[in-house]
């Protein structure tokens, strides 16, 4: 087919000498289908309480929601909020086969957000299913670091 042979009047044409594929871009880096399925996302996940879990709501603006829209396509932003759970209830769901592999069990992660204290906050006497006495806050949020630093 002679049309096919035919450079478009706006192609650029190499200079004399030079091939193609050398010059300023031979350097660069093919993308192929091998180097391609070796790619992993990066992940984000938000651990906390029912403010983490409602995050994601478009409708009021989530800090969750936003922060997976400025890092689309760059990592994946996994919610891991619990509504009305307290640190206490986090580390026995985190104890279990289940919350391990749930909370822990991911690759690639770069950033990790923890988000509890409003239910540990609750009146001991109005809330005492949720209330954490505040030296066992503490000690439960270094032990939530902890597993994160040794899961990630």
């Amino acid at each position: 087919n002679e049309r096919s042979t035919l450079t478009p009047p706006h192609a650029k044409r190499l200079p004399k000498g030079r091939e193609k594929g050398e010059g300023l871009h031979s350097g660069v880096k093919k993308t192929t289908m091998s180097n391609v399925t070796n790619y992993k996302r990066g992940k984000i996940i938000l651990f906390g309480d029912s403010i983490t879990q409602q995050s994601f709501s478009a409708a009021d603006g989530g800090w969750g929601a936003y922060i997976a829209d400025r890092y689309q396509r760059r990592a994946d932003v996994l919610n891991r909020g619990f509504s009305g759970y307290n640190t206490d209830w986090f580390l026995r769901y985190a104890a279990t086969a289940q919350g391990n592999a749930d909370l822990f069990e991911h690759d690639e992660v770069k950033l990790v957000t923890i988000f509890f204290g409003a239910n540990d906050a609750s009146d001991s006497d109005l809330n005492k299913r949720q209330y954490v006495p505040l030296a066992d806050y503490k000690s439960n949020i270094i032990k939530i670091v902890s597993l994160v630093k040794n899961s990630f």
